[in-house]
């Protein structure tokens, strides 16, 4: 007798409760997007990239510290990016969603006996943003291949915009084609 009576009394609050969270999940709606490309140095001793690909603008490492140099070369620090996610994939921020998004990072190498690179990769996890990032999550993958013209970085990994910056980069999108580039 006791299991019904939960079942009676407790069902039209589960009801209320799924109606809820469904109406959040749709007020919320966020987009997560898959993002990949290249970083390009610009200027290494100051700590300043160029991204190209899903994202597209400046990369600036703003603090770096040693953590150790052997067997595996490690670091940590923090990054700036100011340009835009390139939705669109024309190469500019047109109507793009845009602002900075702020890392975290750790990095880990190895360097071979004359110090040269031999692999390098690192994680990047997001830890906040504005504009169109306010609220963003997500991470970024790089890795430091050596090439014969020097060091090549590929990233790859997700970034996921709130339901409101969403919902408005979908309406610059499609309203106006004189939005400003990054």
């Amino acid at each position: 007798m006791l299991h019904r009576t939960w079942r009676r009394s407790a069902a039209p609050i589960l009801v209320g409760a799924t109606a809820a969270l469904a109406l959040a999940a749709s007020a919320s709606a966020a987009s997560t997007y898959q993002v990949s490309g290249k970083q390009t140095v610009i200027d290494e001793a100051a700590g300043k990239f160029a991204m190209h690909g899903s994202l597209v603008g400046d990369f600036n490492t703003t603090s770096f510290t040693e953590i150790a140099k052997a067997p595996i070369y490690r670091a940590k620090g923090t990054e700036l990016f100011a340009g835009c996610l390139d939705v669109g994939r024309d190469g500019s921020c047109k109507g793009d969603p845009a602002g900075k998004l702020r890392f975290d990072f750790k990095y880990w190498a190895q360097f071979n006996a004359q110090g040269g690179l031999v692999w390098g990769s690192c994680y990047h996890p997001i830890t906040g943003g504005t504009g169109a990032f306010a609220g963003a999550t997500g991470v970024l993958m790089m890795v430091d291949t050596p090439t014969a013209q020097g060091v090549s970085t590929s990233y790859i990994g997700n970034v996921t915009l709130n339901g409101s910056k969403a919902r408005a980069h979908a309406r610059a999108r499609g309203a106006s084609s004189s939005a400003s580039a990054c």
